[in-house]
């Protein structure tokens, strides 16, 4: 039998979060963090065989995420009318996180990107989406600004995402605060639901307490 509450969920998980000045890139791999350190999964303590890396990285113009899925059959493919049926990414950022905070508030963020939208000629596309029972909602973000870049690979995909820090208000003082909530969830649509630590039996999109911690590296350069 299962246990009730999975050990991913037992611990409070803060991780470090490295500086990258050069992001994002105008040659070449968009984030360059491929051998950049891996952020640790606590999904991980429950299935050791979960499918997917991830690396990210910081620095004052915004966050950067590189995500490696395997063990798929096919390449990705999706549309935001058949989610359920779809490839796609769910990104939560808290630029003001505090532990005991379980209402997402204007620092807040929630991001969904998919990585190949049959309905944009099978380019990736991006929103930013409401989360439920905000206490404050966030100012509208322009999603054309982001940039993501995938690339097929034998037996999967990887994509990088770059977020500018003008679309995370509050953003522009986080190194005052020195770290990030963050928390991510890959919908495969092979793989089923991979969540960074639990998925959505615990409520990940909307309760900021469930999300990880990121330590931002080297924030006394910032200036």
């Amino acid at each position: 039998m299962p246990p009730t509450i999975p050990p991913s969920f037992l611990f409070h998980y803060q991780l470090s979060l490295p500086r990258a000045e050069d992001m994002p890139r105008t040659r070449g791999r968009l984030l360059g963090l491929q051998n950049s350190p891996e952020l640790f999964i606590p999904a991980t303590l429950n299935d050791e065989n979960t499918p997917v890396r991830i690396r990210a990285a910081w620095n004052p113009r915004g966050l950067g995420l590189l995500l490696q899925i395997r063990g798929r059959q096919h390449p990705p493919a999706g549309r935001w009318k058949d989610p359920g049926n779809s490839d796609w990414i769910h990104i939560l950022v808290d630029t003001r996180h505090t532990s005991g905070v379980q209402r997402a508030t204007e620092f807040c963020t929630s991001i969904a990107v998919m990585p190949v939208d049959d309905d944009a000629d099978g380019n990736s596309t991006v929103r930013f989406t409401d989360i439920s029972r905000q206490r404050t909602l966030a100012t509208s973000q322009a999603a054309e600004s982001t940039r993501v870049d995938v690339q097929q690979t034998s037996g999967g995909y990887d994509i990088e995402i770059w977020i500018p820090g003008t679309l995370l208000p509050g953003f522009a003082q986080i190194a005052e605060t020195g770290i990030l909530g963050f928390y991510c969830v890959i919908h495969d649509s092979e793989l089923g639901e991979l969540p960074l630590s639990v998925g959505d039996d615990f409520p990940v999109a909307i309760n900021p307490s469930t999300w990880l911690v990121l330590a931002l590296q080297d924030t006394q350069t910032t200036g």
